[in-house]
């Protein structure tokens, strides 16, 4: 009996191009965005390439990326002040050890996630960063199963050969409620962007599991997560508070509210102020990032502080692993409640 294992083919462009029916170049223009394709065309080529589990230039070059010492960096939005921050950190690492960095925002979007991520690999990258991101595992894991070097920032993975360096936000937003509680509210809300973000998903999970532990009922009239939200926008908090204002009495509200991010947060603060409640005498609110912006605002903002420069640093610790070999550990970074005026 033969016991070897059988090595599964990579997929290569010519096999998509085979299955779609199309050249080569119309795969790659659809691939990295470089031309007017058809709907229809773009839609073949892309289920051929999904059936195909193909990725571009992966393991083939991998030596090749060794020896570029150059890195992808993958971020949510550049202009949002949380990421831009985090990017900043994380170049300064880069820059101490000689290396370059490629950084490609993809506006929290999982499609044009893939398609920086791709553009990355046309550039022989050795390493790719990708802070927080989609949860979507699966073309992460071909990825690694294809021979690229992956960190999740910001972002944790159960799945083995996925290394990452994440905040430990289901931990934090129990704590959270735990300390809301020693404060004496009686009821907890929560507010938040979309939940497509891994972070997000956490600070949610860690909402409900601290709403258990500590004694509330969870009440769905209370968690209000809008998908119309774009991620990093101030107004979204103000326009759906604002709303949320003029549907309810204070009565049928939570007494305060755990907000998913510090720009979230700014909005919500000013659609209550302008309904003529105090904070924190009538609403509490509890922000996360601990943007600068926060510390100024009137009142002061109760937020999370998140180390951006410990989470680049323990980056770099795997960024050094992969290229000398040596093991690489998985690590969750403990966040400080940072207790200002507003609850």
């Amino acid at each position: 009996m033969n016991n070897a294992k059988r090595v599964k083919k990579r997929s290569t462009m010519e096999d998509v191009a085979q299955m779609a029916g199309v050249t080569i170049g119309t795969v790659s223009h659809v691939i990295n965005g470089t031309a007017s394709i058809s709907a229809a065309t773009t839609a073949r080529v892309k289920e051929a390439i999904e059936k195909l589990n193909y990725i571009p230039n992966a393991a083939a070059q991998n030596m090749r990326r060794k020896e570029n010492r150059q890195l992808g960096l993958l971020v949510p939005k550049l202009t949002n002040m949380f990421y831009s921050e985090m990017a900043n950190a994380i170049m300064n690492e880069a820059d101490q050890e000689h290396y370059t960095m490629m950084i490609c925002g993809y506006e929290y979007s999982l499609e044009q996630e893939r398609k920086e991520l791709y553009n990355l690999l046309q550039n022989n990258v050795e390493t790719i960063i990708i802070v927080n991101g989609h949860d979507d595992e699966e073309y992460i894991r071909e990825l690694v199963r294809q021979g690229v070097h992956v960190i999740l920032a910001d972002r944790r993975s159960d799945e083995k050969g996925i290394s990452y360096v994440a905040y430990n936000n289901v931990a934090t937003a129990e704590r959270i409620v735990g300390f809301l509680k020693e404060k004496g509210y009686g009821s907890i809300g929560f507010i938040s962007e979309p939940l497509a973000l891994n972070n997000l998903w956490d600070r949610f999970i860690g909402y409900k599991a601290g709403l258990e532990k500590y004694g509330y009922s969870y009440q769905e009239e209370y968690v209000h997560i809008s998908e119309k939200f774009r991620h990093g926008h101030a107004r979204n908090g103000y326009s759906y508070v604002k709303e949320l204002l003029k549907r309810h009495k204070k009565e049928e509200l939570p007494e305060v509210f755990m907000v998913s991010s510090d720009m979230l947060a700014i909005g919500v603060i000013k659609a209550i102020m302008e309904a003529g409640y105090k904070i924190p005498e009538d609403f509490g609110i509890v922000g996360c990032d601990n943007l600068e912006i926060s510390a100024y605002l009137q009142p002061s903002l109760t937020t999370i502080k998140q180390d951006q420069m410990r989470l680049a640093q323990e980056l770099w610790k795997q960024v050094t692993a992969y290229r000398t070999g040596s093991p690489v550990l998985n690590t969750m970074l403990e966040q400080e409640l940072v207790i200002r005026n507003s609850c």
